[in-house]
């Protein structure tokens, strides 16, 4: 399988493309080949596209900071965070006092909407990437695990990439607490299916009018498999050739090595339009 040879013509048909950030777009703070010119290319197109991000180590305002000093100039309407379906969850169930384990980033944005962070009388324990976790904080969510408070995360990933290699993700911070109290926390950002399904019912788009591109099998390509949208796998990230042969569930419909590869699609279709 050369996933370079890719034919990527029904893609470039589609109205709404979804990207995920971590190790599609960038690693770290290094933007991938070809991405600022391929939102060019997208708004010149007339393409809808939004950026999605399990990655909740930081704040919705401190993601489009990021993102600007990386020349890509989005708005918070482009983005899809996990903590985003968390806080609505939160609010529509009229949950105040709460126990995060995230960043203080994060937590800005937590207070921003409203809640009180404590960790002496929380109504329920929110498990974020928590990148500034403590051993004393783990030990006290512990605690209040074993006295069955209710209990949620903005998603569990595993591990998250970086450029030297990979790092522990909330998974990991979940895992190790199962391992203490035998608990496991709901999740909200991918692959929960109402991610894209939400944006999708606002924007009035069909699932097969729209694609995802993402690096990872057991999020991003799982939930744009439940929710029915085109599938696409890049190789710049988590996923490898070896982990998709082996994946029986979460078959992507498209790999490509990175998302360079769609941006040359995108041109040379554009180039037979202008020679027709």
């Amino acid at each position: 399988m050369n996933p370079i040879k890719e034919d990527l013509s029904e893609l470039i048909k589609k109205k709404v493309y979804f990207f995920d950030l971590d190790g599609t777009i960038y690693i770290g703070n290094q933007l991938f080949e070809g991405v600022i010119e391929l939102i060019d290319v997208l708004k010149r197109k007339g393409k809808k596209f939004f950026f999605l991000s399990n990655n909740s180590s930081k704040s919705t305002s401190d993601y489009i900071k990021k993102l600007k000093d990386l020349n890509l100039n989005v708005t918070r309407e482009n983005l899809i965070l996990s903590q985003h379906p968390t806080i609505d969850y939160l609010k529509k169930k009229n949950y105040e006092k709460i126990f995060l384990l995230g960043t203080e980033s994060l937590k800005r944005e937590f207070r921003q909407e409203g809640f009180i962070l404590t960790e002496t009388d929380p109504e329920i324990i929110v498990l974020a990437f928590d990148q500034e976790v403590t051993y004393e904080r783990l030990v006290k969510a512990s605690y209040l695990l074993q006295n069955n408070i209710p209990y949620i995360a903005t998603h569990l990933d595993d591990r998250c990439p970086t450029k030297k290699g990979y790092i522990p993700d909330a998974g990991g911070i979940a895992a190790l607490l199962y391992k203490a109290t035998e608990r496991m926390p709901k999740v909200f950002g991918k692959p929960n299916k109402e991610m894209l399904l939400f944006k999708l019912e606002e924007l009035g788009i069909h699932p097969k009018d729209a694609a995802i591109f993402g690096d990872r099998l057991y999020t991003d390509i799982k939930m744009g498999i439940d929710v029915g949208v085109t599938t696409c796998c890049v190789l710049s990230g988590e996923a490898t050739l070896e982990t998709i042969e082996k994946s029986k569930t979460s078959k992507p419909n498209f790999i490509i090595e990175g998302i360079w590869n769609f941006l040359e699609a995108l041109n040379n279709h554009v180039l037979k339009d202008m020679d027709l």
